[in-house]
């Protein structure tokens, strides 16, 4: 069990100011102060310094957050897993991005709740970045990303493999069929916020194919899956999604898939849990009754 000085450092390392952390931990700001201090006795290194008036962590602060970060997260699911032994209750905190928790994990979620009735589940729909910023927290468990992550920092499994296309509206007036990657320059282009996977699978796509999104005529970013959705078929401009997120349009015919000949991107969603986790086999027994694969 970590206990207060552990728990002071960390929270301070999240909120980098020694009053916003008092705050927080609703203790007063020479209380914090001593226990970083204590902190730094007992390693006997630096964990802070300040550059003017900003707090930064030093080398020894950073190698400490991640141990101690690891520790924490691994003791929050410890007392999830004994909290199941002793009243049945399975209980689930992960993550999803927007294709993911709108079109991908309905029936997962209501299959495994068929088995566990009793289960306490809480799912965190957000972008990639968010929801690794939350694991790293201890926030969440696990998340089913989109977008790329830093491999060395989180074990992966894959869930599904899908189809990155490119969409229109069904009388989109293009001047010419496009096809290719280039013929779309012209056009307005309907995309997700910076931080999201499906943007940046498509910057990457972009970059790979000597174009970026200052290439295009108009760009229009929307935070919302729906709305690009709507807009798209309102004739507003193209966009890239995943083919699981659009098929009801596409069999309807109000969506349009864009046949491009340098355009044939399939991508990996994946399950993400922090590398460090002590849990690993207890997860891999998770993904396998909540989502049919080992």
């Amino acid at each position: 069990m970590l206990d207060n000085r552990t728990i002071t450092f960390l929270t301070v390392c999240k909120e980098m100011n020694y009053t916003r952390a008092a705050e927080k931990l609703n203790i007063s700001q020479p209380a914090v102060s001593q226990h970083i201090q204590y902190m730094e006795d007992y390693y006997g290194v630096r964990l802070f310094r300040f550059i003017g008036k900003k707090l930064i962590l030093t080398d020894a602060g950073r190698l400490l957050q991640r141990s101690l970060t690891a520790f924490h997260n691994n003791e929050i699911y410890l007392k999830e897993q004994l909290s199941f032994i002793n009243d049945k209750k399975q209980t689930l905190r992960f993550g999803a991005t927007l294709t993911v928790g709108d079109f991908m994990i309905a029936r997962p979620l209501s299959d495994f709740l068929s088995k566990h009735k009793g289960a306490d589940i809480s799912v965190t729909v957000a972008n990639t970045k968010e929801l690794l910023q939350k694991l790293d927290s201890g926030e969440i468990d696990f998340a089913i990303l989109e977008g790329d992550y830093p491999k060395t920092l989180y074990n992966h499994q894959p869930y599904i493999i899908d189809n990155f296309i490119p969409i229109c509206g069904k009388k989109y007036p293009f001047a010419a069929p496009p096809a290719r990657l280039s013929d779309l320059i012209g056009e307005r282009l309907i995309l997700r916020e910076s931080g999201s996977g499906t943007r940046m699978i498509l910057e990457h796509m972009l970059i790979e194919n000597g174009i970026s999104l200052e290439d295009f005529s108009n760009v229009i970013t929307i935070g919302n899956m729906n709305a690009i959705k709507d807009m798209v078929i309102a004739g507003c401009g193209i966009t890239f999604l995943y083919e699981t997120a659009v098929l009801k349009e596409l069999r309807s015919g109000i969506i349009k898939k864009l046949d491009l000949a340098d355009c044939r991107i399939q991508h990996e969603i994946s399950i993400v849990w922090k590398r460090d986790n002590l849990f690993e086999d207890s997860f891999k027994e998770l993904f396998e009754d909540l989502f049919q694969i080992c």
